[in-house]
């Protein structure tokens, strides 16, 4: 048994933690065609050179890097009179699809911007990794770069691109 699984099995309970894992290799699974299907777009790794070739023939491949790496912050005013008032200028730093793995200039771009940023909590919202299988190791290095710039309460939950062999390293970094 591995480390993750040693892990999971701790924090999740024996039984949730085998079910997890297995409807996530199941997911793999279908992603490859269970070796029965030959054409799943997952599975053209030339899909990406086709499409960045098509915008580079276009001439729209160099804004779309710059518009991924053009990461903005949006602030979100919310009033409710079923508030408590202690909730009165509370702030919630909110970063979601991170897709950590695809852009690292979009990375920078976010650990610049939060380093002025002033909340009281941070909440990451999943889809850490490009991609809905394989490795993850890249994207763990990614949020762990953005993880560095951030301060205070920490809370964060998996999007539907991320593994739940992501979480003992996600919970490591605090």
């Amino acid at each position: 048994m591995t480390d993750i699984s040693l892990r999971l099995d701790e924090r999740l309970g024996r039984i949730h933690a085998m079910q997890r894992l297995g409807i996530e290799d199941d997911h793999e699974a279908q992603v490859f065609g269970q070796g029965l299907n030959f054409f799943h777009l997952e599975n053209w790794y030339s899909v990406h050179a086709v499409i960045r070739n098509v915008l580079r023939v276009c001439g729209l491949y160099g804004r779309g890097r710059r518009n991924a790496g053009n990461v903005q912050v949006r602030t979100n005013h919310i009033a409710s009179a079923k508030l408590p008032g202690q909730f009165e200028g509370f702030r919630i730093l909110q970063l979601s699809d991170l897709h950590a793995d695809m852009s690292r200039p979009a990375m920078d771009r976010v650990i610049e911007l939060v380093a002025d940023l002033d909340y009281d909590i941070c909440v990451l919202t999943g889809d850490f990794r490009a991609k809905t299988f394989g490795p993850f190791e890249a994207a763990l290095d990614g949020v762990a770069r953005v993880r560095a710039s951030l301060r205070g309460p920490l809370y964060g939950v998996l999007g539907n691109h991320d593994t739940v062999r992501m979480v003992p390293a996600l919970e490591d970094m605090g």
